[in-house]
């Protein structure tokens, strides 16, 4: 989702980040034991809205980490850190279960109601933009790509155009994607044992 009003999960996560990365997370940890025994692959779709999304390793301090909570100054920074989440996860994953293949990747400019949560003012702008737009098609093309064709090269890799990108300096390291695991895991392991 892009840039819903701010609000929380039942969980006490903030709904942008929730939706759009924990879930995910948690999904796959479910899903793990079944991954790797059959070498799976897991493709991340994410955005390079990440940009807009710097995170820093004080915003995952504490028993209630930052990083779940609204730490954004508007909904479309609190997507860029979803993003962010999810870039840094892909690139864990793979050092967690070396086994697996993970990607993460830019789909486009998608015309989707993806954005259908964004104030009136913004989508009549937007309605500007949408000749510039990629068709589902044209936008599932990248995610395709990561999904059915020899990614191993590219383990861990961030791809845009169906090409490896590289992201953004100061937005990944390997300090950053393991806290991040961390702090996601004493998460989910709470949603699990209730």
């Amino acid at each position: 989702v892009v840039a819903p009003p701010f609000e929380e999960t039942e969980q006490g996560i903030e709904a942008t980040t929730g939706i759009n990365y924990l879930g995910h997370f948690f999904l796959t940890h479910l899903l793990k034991d079944l991954l790797i025994s059959v070498k799976g692959r897991v493709v991340v779709v994410a955005s390079d809205a990440y940009a807009s999304g710097r995170i820093t390793l004080d915003m995952m301090e504490g028993e209630n980490p930052a990083i779940f909570k609204p730490v954004a100054k508007s909904g479309f920074q609190q997507y860029g850190f979803s993003n962010t989440c999810r870039v840094l996860f892909a690139k864990e994953l793979i050092d967690q279960y070396p086994d697996l293949t993970c990607v993460s990747l830019h789909p486009g400019a998608v015309k989707t109601n993806i954005a259908r949560s964004v104030g009136c003012c913004f989508q009549c702008i937007g309605k500007c933009f949408v000749p510039c737009l990629k068709s589902p098609d044209e936008g599932a093309v990248t995610t395709l790509h990561c999904a059915t064709t020899d990614v191993s090269a590219g383990n861990g890799m961030y791809y845009k155009e169906s090409k490896i990108q590289a992201v953004k300096d100061g937005f990944v390291s390997k300090e950053l994607q393991k806290k991040l695991w961390e702090v996601s895991m004493v998460v989910v392991e709470k949603f699990m044992s209730k």
